[in-house]
């Protein structure tokens, strides 16, 4: 093994502010404080919209006593974990997963966040209808090229096999989508210049994935009132989501009464009609479900669309 360096590149955001503010810093290199812990060498960071989603395409570099399920020779890939940016991280083995070895560390860093939150969404959403799948089913899920809607097409399309899919963009984008997810879109409308209501009957949806709260109340009609599902990963979780995405002693008691005071409008939007609507978050810590995706990914079920520069090139993340 190659001698270590005893400092780190990082991107790093000093206090909560937006992309712009964001910079490259040096830090002393991590070390293994747990047996589970591995340290890898970042190849492939992905940050995306929201709270920065993160994922990493890694060369393992230095592992704990307690790991046994990969190597210091093999290519990885991971979940969200602190230091995703950086030149060197630490992860824990849960978190990762072989590359494969026909996919760039980019792709792979593309990918694993998305999906996994994809996957999760969707088979949430069927359990709510008592599904197991979307064969047959006409899906509609805005926003074609956004890292949730991208993934979660490719996942309805590929995985759980809906037999239409709907999808939005805007007027500059519109002749990418089939570039990126050829076959995939069904019927894609420019919600720059139409709609969603004038072209897609009211009624005539049977599976909404939500992957932007603007789109919401406008998708709502659209599916079937007695059986319409809406699955969501961008709407105002109830406080016992929330909690398990923060942490239970963390979050005051006003904020989850805010929050489930929340869920009630939902209900009201949903008024007169059996639409079931989940908020989903998406958890990377459940490996069964990591290692589906890491299935989906690796036969090509699914691909990544994304932008690639390198860490001294922040100016286009900050873009």
């Amino acid at each position: 093994m190659a001698e270590l360096p005893q400092t780190k590149r990082s991107l790093v955001a000093r206090k909560h502010c937006a992309p712009a503010e964001w910079e490259v810093a040096v830090f002393p290199l991590p070390t293994i404080s747990d047996p589970t812990d591995m340290m890898v060498r970042v190849h492939a960071g992905a940050v995306m919209k929201g709270d920065c989603q993160r994922i990493g395409g890694s060369n393992l570099v230095s592992v704990g006593d307690a790991v046994y399920g990969l190597n210091i020779t093999r290519p990885i890939f991971s979940g969200p974990d602190p230091g995703f940016c950086s030149e060197y991280a630490i992860v824990q083995e849960r978190m990762m997963l072989p590359k494969p070895a026909q996919m760039s560390f980019e792709e792979a860093a593309s990918l694993a966040g998305y999906t996994v939150t994809a996957y999760q969404c969707i088979k949430q959403g069927l359990a709510l209808a008592g599904e197991e799948n979307l064969e047959g089913k006409t899906v509609y899920i805005p926003g074609a090229l956004s890292g949730g809607g991208s993934s979660a097409i490719q996942v309805a399309k590929n995985v759980f096999g809906a037999a239409k899919v709907i999808s939005t963009v805007s007027t500059p984008k519109f002749g990418l989508v089939e570039q990126y997810l050829p076959g995939l879109v069904d019927q894609l409308v420019d919600y720059t210049t139409t709609e969603i209501g004038d072209v897609v009957p009211k009624g005539s949806v049977d599976f909404m994935v939500n992957t932007q709260i603007s789109t919401l109340s406008s998708g709502i009609p659209l599916l079937r009132p007695k059986t319409g599902v809406i699955a969501s990963i961008a709407s105002i979780p109830p406080s016992s989501v929330f909690k398990e995405m923060v942490g239970p002693g963390v979050v005051p008691f006003w904020i989850c009464w805010l929050l489930d005071l929340t869920q009630l409008w939902y209900k009201w939007k949903l008024r007169g009609t059996n639409i079931q609507h989940q908020f989903v978050s998406g958890d990377s810590e459940k490996r069964e479900d990591n290692e589906k995706t890491a299935e989906f990914i690796a036969t090509g079920k699914v691909k990544g669309v994304f932008r690639v520069t390198n860490l001294s090139g922040v100016v286009r993340i900050k873009e």
